[in-house]
């Protein structure tokens, strides 16, 4: 069994989505397959959070806190496939989103 600790660093997530991945069997999918799934869970979360705004709930109307539920676990699928994408291109998640955002302090955007 696999474990995160609690105040896991984003290493830490890195380290736990290939050794999930390992488990399930997933190390072989490859780059592309893996960004289309993201692309799949993403539309998931639009769907998700349509429901929570109550936008064209398909007849029903989620209970609000069923629906944030949903969209944390759809938002954590996203979540994973990054993590996933990230460790097959050996990109250090946490640098770059450090890099990235110290970047994006010093942007202005119109």
């Amino acid at each position: 069994m696999i474990s995160l600790p609690e105040g896991a660093s984003m290493k830490d997530y890195q380290r736990y989505i290939h050794d999930l991945e390992a488990l399930h069997g997933w190390l072989k999918l490859d780059l592309v397959h893996n960004c289309f799934l993201m692309g799949e869970e993403v539309g998931e979360v639009f769907k998700a959070v349509r429901r929570y705004n109550k936008l064209f709930d398909e007849g029903t109307s989620t209970p609000t806190e069923e629906a944030r539920a949903h969209v944390g676990e759809e938002l954590v699928d996203v979540f994973n496939y990054l993590l996933a994408i990230a460790n097959r291109v050996g990109v250090d998640l946490e640098q770059a989103f450090r890099e990235k955002n110290a970047r994006n302090q010093q942007r202005t955007w119109t």
